[in-house]
């Protein structure tokens, strides 16, 4: 069989056995991971190659080419690893995650040694070296393993996790150093203390470039492929770069490549401008197809039949799992945590999967290590992986997550907003609804990272045929200078926050607005039509029709005041519509000093004239204030001022009839309606509601109308 054949074998293998036995666990509430290391064990020598040594030697005996693909899936998987990482976290976190490093080090490494006291050494290893490599073999964390297992358990944003992989990445940072420095020791026959600072000059070097130079180069990078390229996935190019181009120098310098793929994923965390749907698009690939191959892969070192002493076996892992629980135990609680996440801390790093696996191989390449030393090595890195999740899964229920941790993980989900860097897209039509709509992005847009941009689409002289058909309007010219300018003045002080651009027409302006779009941005402001009917524009329809993001018709002049509008109305009814408005006017409110009003209208039931006292119904009245405390209760929570939050329940003959009488009593500048989108025929309908609203309402409207499907929200 050739060696492309036994390839293409190997991973089809691998992954239809890993996807089936994934499953299975899964559906058992066990994490998919530990199918794709049963699927390799398996397929390894100690089973296939049990009973079919024929068959496993015709398919497996050259896994070359699969070690190299495993490798990009473990570079890949610490990306991954390192996206999900919030380095501020990591801070906050830093005193327990420097504690159970330490603690989570130093317990395992002193037990190794002793073990390594206690044992034999084979005839081309002494003593010392065998002691500090099974110390080093105890100390190290399958950091690629422990995250998957986090992500399988949906805990990876909770604070002991970020704990876990911080104590994890110094832990095999430290591991792979010592593990250097023994090499060094067996090939050169004497300790070099100037390898050792070598290596650690170059390590501190290449941290200070990812943080000086690496994370410029990319933040520009990824907004020049942002603004520039038309070809689908461009950023991606540079996240793929720039990851295997850390794990190269990292490597180079004698530290694993995972270390560097890890702060690579952490540099581009950061980035604003890295699209949250091309991460979603990476982590699919990564967990479908990288994932199973490099666990895969661990499974089939494992060969329980080159077993012979049950004894040492059983030493060994005791030791290496009694060794990370008693130090990550001990530094959780010296690092303030509790008992509880102090051993789901050790339980996640007890697991050494791949990594110890590496260690082992090298200690047989050096000869430190007999075969039977190495087999139980080996079977401990499995087992630990076993355990590990179902040891997690065990305590799940114990660690109860607090509010920061609730709303971490959470995050977008069930949410409109996005709960990253917003992008806004305006689009300056000319008219005086985009002034308002670019002076509202400028508002909404007060984070660090948001990015509001003014687009202007120039288009080309009309066609003499085109001026002589009076109902083919030709588009009208404007000063763009004069009219950014006005923009500007508009948004005031937040002008700094509008960024404005003018491109030309490409196919129609239509086409030219999607392909800007789809360039990442959550929102499109467009300003309602001048002409007739608000809403009623072919371009208007087919943009909402076909914008790949959510859209917000603007209709009304800009606030006259610098600090933007000051009270805002938002009706609802508990529709997702309604919510999403809310959300829209709450990020907008947040910003400033508005102020929010949330309307509940209820339609009015005929009475009898000729009994007026059904008008004073005490039961009706005490419904109403219910109703409004209840709403007061569901939206304050909301928002970051509680206090700029009222309620109001309005019983009228219809809801327009009822905003109206609201805004006209509450001197409103603002009004905020969700809507979903709908298509008559040619023309575009939001309901008879929204479209009176919009035609009625004395003051500034702002109409969201939410992308069904949309992933702007994360």
């Amino acid at each position: 069989m050739s060696p492309q054949a036994a390839l293409l074998i190997q991973m089809a293998l691998l992954l239809a056995l890993a996807r089936l036995l994934g499953e299975w666990l899964g559906r058992l509430k066990q994490p998919p991971v530990l199918g794709e290391l049963l699927a390799g064990a398996l397929l390894g020598p100690t089973v296939l190659g049990w009973a079919l040594p024929e068959a496993h030697a015709a398919v497996f005996a050259n896994v070359g080419g699969l070690e190299s693909i495993a490798q990009l899936g473990l570079v890949m998987l610490m990306l991954l690893t390192g996206l999900e990482t919030d380095v501020r976290t990591m801070r906050d976190l830093g005193r327990a995650a420097f504690t159970v490093s330490l603690f989570g080090l130093l317990v395992p490494f002193a037990l190794g040694i002793a073990l390594g006291a206690m044992l034999e050494p084979p005839a081309s290893a002494t003593r010392l070296n065998l002691s500090l490599f099974l110390g080093v073999a105890m100390a190290v964390s399958a950091m690629p393993v422990i995250a998957k297992i986090l992500i399988d358990l949906g805990l990876i944003r909770r604070n002991f996790a970020v704990i876990t992989l911080s104590a994890a990445v110094v832990d095999d940072t430290v591991g792979w150093i010592a593990l250097a420095v023994i090499s060094g020791l067996v090939t050169a026959g004497a300790f070099e203390v100037s390898g050792l600072l070598k290596t650690l000059a170059w390590l501190a070097l290449f941290l200070l470039a990812a943080r000086v130079a690496l994370y410029p180069a990319l933040r520009r990078g990824l907004e020049l492929a942002d603004r520039w390229t038309r070809l689908p996935g461009s950023d991606l190019v540079f996240v793929f770069g720039a990851t295997l181009l850390c794990a190269a120098a990292t490597e180079a310098i004698h530290v694993h490549a995972v270390f560097g793929a890890f702060v690579a994923g952490m540099v581009l965390r950061q980035c604003p401008t890295l699209r949250a749907e091309n991460c979603h698009k990476l982590e699919l690939i990564t967990l479908s197809l990288f994932s199973p191959l490099f666990f895969g892969l661990v499974g089939l070192e494992v060969n329980l039949r080159e077993l012979k002493s049950p004894g040492l076996l059983a030493a060994v892992c005791g030791l290496a799992l009694a060794g990370k629980l008693a130090g990550c135990w001990l530094g959780g609680l010296l690092g303030r945590l509790t008992g509880w996440e102090s051993l789901a801390i050790g339980m996640g790093m007890s697991a050494r999967g791949a990594v110890g696996l590496v260690v082992a191989k090298i200690g047989k390449d050096l000869r430190i290590l007999d075969e039977e030393l190495f087999s139980a090595i080996v079977v401990m890195s499995i087992l630990t992986s076993f355990l590990a999740p179902l040891g997690l899964r065990l305590l799940q229920s114990r660690l109860r997550p607090n509010e920061e941790e609730l709303a971490r993980e959470k995050g977008s989900a069930g949410r409109f907003m996005p709960s990253g860097a917003l992008r806004v897209l305006v689009l300056a039509g000319g008219g005086v609804n985009a002034k308002a709509g670019g002076q509202l992005a400028a508002r909404l847009c007060a984070a660090p990272g948001d990015r509001a941009t003014v687009l202007r689409v120039r288009t080309g002289e009309a066609r003499w045929w085109e001026r002589l058909l009076f109902w083919r309007r030709a588009p009208r010219r404007i000063d763009e200078e004069r009219y950014f300018q006005d923009l500007k003045q508009a948004a005031g002080a937040e002008a700094a926050r509008l960024e404005f651009r003018s491109v030309a027409e490409q196919d129609s302006v239509l086409e030219t607005v999607l392909a800007e779009a789809a360039r990442g941005y959550h929102f499109v402001v467009v300003g309602a039509s001048g002409h007739r009917h608000p809403i009623h524009d072919p371009f208007l329809t087919q943009l909402i029709r076909r914008a790949p993001c959510h859209v917000v018709i603007v209709r009304g002049e800009p606030a006259r005041e610098a600090g933007g509008f000051e009270r805002a109305l938002v009706p609802t009814d508990g529709s997702y519509f309604g919510e999403a408005a809310f959300e829209w006017a709450a990020r907008y409110a947040s910003a400033g000093r508005t102020r929010i009003s949330v309307l509940y209208v209820t339609e009015s039931s005929p009475r009898n004239p000729l009994l007026p006292a059904a008008a004073l119904d005490p039961a009706h009245a005490h419904g109403q204030d219910m109703l409004r405390i209840t709403l007061q209760q569901n939206y304050a929570e909301r928002l970051a001022d509680p206090a700029r939050l009222d309620c109001h329940v309005r019983e009228s003959q219809s809801m327009v009839e009822g905003l109206v009488e609201q805004v006209q009593q509450g001197s409103y500048d603002l009004v905020v309606l969700g809507a979903a989108a709908k298509t008559l025929t040619e023309r575009l309908s939001l309901g008879s509601n929204i479209e009176a609203a919009l035609e009625t309402l004395p003051c500034a409207v702002a109409v969201v109308i939410p992308r069904m499907g949309s992933e702007s929200g994360a």
